[in-house]
């Protein structure tokens, strides 16, 4: 049987941890795996540290990452993807409400092959305001990304560790895991699981976090679409500027030639040529960022593709 770590980034869950420990804890004895549980505690402000020290102190699967201050969801996760040393890396939220005991479903998928397997709260326990929002950006995110996801942000994953090594979290890129990781040729499936109401402490979700979502969403569909070869965007709209500049101005020159039109006192000359030099420098840019990315694959030792096995 395969040993797995199990990442709970917390902020102010005093009253979780204890529950939220046996819970994990019993699960996992029971289908006797090797195992270790990482809290990060993200610059809690109550005694969240202090129920998990004691933790520790009775209990060597408890590992414990303390932040000086508050630096955000994704950075947690990060930290605690960082410091798992298991084949396997189980990713839940400190709020307890989602049922731990449904492990073994997603360990099924993982033995059928998938790298990724990601939870699906089909019955939310939450406000109206914070579904229809989760369902309009899974839409959104759907459109934009191309996976065929119910649920990005559901606090319940497990991944093979090795999906997780290169992997950059910041801002509020946590939610886009399964698509980044898509990006990256690993496979991903889909399972139910039980939504619980939050019986002690308070949500962290608020509005502020859906534009810092909308703009690391536009990131990811940028890198995914464009991060080997930038000039193909930057290329393109530089070529359809010079076109544009390019046709508007000889048609501007055509028509004067003809006498059908005045330029003393048109902005149209001025903005042909502004048309054309954008395009002119878009065009470069392209070309700058292309060989940027080629320095940076050389230099980090990253390369544009992975490799699952190789037969020799």
């Amino acid at each position: 049987m395969k040993s797995i770590s199990i990442v709970i980034p917390v902020l102010n869950e005093e009253k979780n941890i204890a529950p939220l420990y046996e819970e994990v804890s019993s699960v996992l004895k029971k289908l006797k795996l090797d195992f270790e549980i990482i809290f990060v505690n993200d610059g809690s402000t109550d005694s969240t540290l202090e129920e998990m020290l004691k933790l520790h102190k009775k209990d060597s699967h408890v590992k414990i990452i303390d932040f000086r201050k508050n630096f955000g969801q994704s950075a947690a996760m990060k930290a605690g993807f960082d410091l798992a040393s298991k084949d396997l890396v189980c990713y839940i939220d400190g709020d307890m409400q989602v049922k731990f005991s449904e492990l073994p479903i997603f360990l099924k998928e993982i033995e059928k092959g998938y790298d990724c397997v990601i939870g699906y709260r089909s019955k939310r326990k939450d406000s109206f305001s914070k579904n229809f929002m989760s369902f309009f950006a899974s839409k959104l995110r759907h459109k934009l990304l191309g996976t065929n996801l119910h649920d990005y942000g559901c606090p319940f994953k497990v991944f093979r560790r090795e999906c997780l090594e290169d992997l950059e979290l910041y801002g509020e890129m946590h939610r886009y895991i399964p698509p980044m990781l898509r990006w990256k040729g690993y496979t991903s499936s889909e399972v139910h699981i039980t939504h619980r109401q939050r019986k002690y402490g308070k949500t962290k979700y608020n509005l502020w976090r859906i534009p810092k979502g909308f703009l690391d969403m536009i990131v990811i569909w940028f890198w995914q679409k464009y991060a080997n070869r930038p000039l193909h965007i930057f290329g393109g709209l530089g070529l359809i500027s010079i076109g544009i500049g390019f046709l508007l101005g000889l048609v501007l020159i055509v028509l004067r030639l003809l006498g059908r039109i005045s330029l003393v006192n048109s902005s149209l000359p001025m903005f042909a040529g502004l048309m054309f030099t954008t395009g002119v420098i878009f065009f470069c840019f392209g070309l700058m960022a292309d060989m940027q990315m080629k320095t940076y694959y050389k230099v980090s030792g990253k390369r544009p593709f992975n490799i699952k096995k190789i037969w020799k």
